[in-house]
């Protein structure tokens, strides 16, 4: 052979390099099966956990209306959302529990359309700088507030309002425009729907029960669509989730809202105030172990 020559690979050396690249290219494989399968495991687990979770926030939706504050921290506990994303995707998910629920109720002419109109009015506005403020604030300067809020409101309500009878059917526009405002803030700042500080607020205030929760339902539609806005602007919800988690908590908005408008009103005020009790409980739980 001449001197120089370049010489190319041995047949020997050719399988070696062969048999290393099948090597690589199985390990990958591996690798990649073993992630799908894991990812797999995970969205089965989510599932088992999101259609009870769905089914019961819904029923307490459209029960007494405030079943949307136990959503957020389910979403972090079970499904492994922080509780920024986890807000968010809430918020979108109530949009399907507003629609079912307003729609309910008005065809049960149980809708105060005129005073959830002012209501509306003042939640607007509101709504998207309490999504904003939520992404700056630490979680458990979300979270502790609200728990306390909701556990006392149930304790209040319980003990003391629950022994009155309502004094009147709806607020002046003023009030009603400034409560929808401080609901709205509060409610996008928080992740939940709009009736877990509706509900307490009015039910003080001397509104009957069942126009505090078909006030509440309507409240939510305008809320979660700005309040959603303000949430998808910091990328800070999981679609496809919100939009699963929505649709079964619908099913069980409707079945707690045929339950709602058979219940006698004392009953109704006791029932709201045990879930808001309940739910306080839940969210200061959830504050108290989310990391630091």
């Amino acid at each position: 052979m001449p001197t120089g020559a370049v010489h190319g690979p041995t047949t020997e050396t050719r399988a070696r390099l062969e048999t290393l690249h099948l090597s690589a290219e199985g390990d990958h494989g591996d690798r990649f099966e073993s992630r799908s399968v894991a990812r797999s495991r995970r969205t089965s687990a989510v599932m088992l956990i999101v259609v009870p979770v769905g089914l019961l926030v819904g029923l307490f939706i459209g029960a007494v209306g405030v079943g949307g504050v136990g959503l957020p921290p389910a979403l972090t506990w079970f499904a492994g959302l922080d509780p920024h994303t986890a807000a968010g995707t809430s918020s979108w998910s109530f949009l399907f529990t507003g629609l079912a629920g307003t729609l309910v109720y008005a065809r049960h002419r149980a809708m105060p359309w005129r005073f959830a109109g002012w209501l509306t009015l003042g939640v607007v506005p509101a709504a998207v700088p309490g999504a904003l403020a939520n992404g700056l604030l630490p979680d458990r300067v979300v979270l502790v507030p609200l728990g306390v809020f909701v556990t006392a409101a149930g304790v209040f309500h319980l003990l003391f309002r629950t022994r009155t009878a309502p004094r009147r059917t709806s607020l002046p526009p003023r009030a009603a425009i400034v409560t929808g405002a401080v609901v709205g803030f509060c409610s996008a700042l928080t992740g939940t729907g709009g009736p877990v500080f509706l509900i307490p607020v009015l039910l003080g205030l001397g509104i009957p029960a069942v126009t505090a929760v078909a006030a509440g339902q309507l409240i939510q539609l305008p809320l979660v669509c700005f309040a959603s806005f303000g949430y998808a602007v910091q990328g800070s919800i999981d679609v496809r989730l919100g939009c699963l988690i929505g649709v079964i908590a619908a099913i069980g908005v409707v079945a707690g809202a045929r339950v709602s408008l058979r219940l006698p009103e004392r009953r109704l005020q006791q029932v709201a105030s045990v879930a808001l009790l309940g739910f306080g409980v839940v969210v200061l739980s959830s504050a108290w172990f989310s990391p630091r």
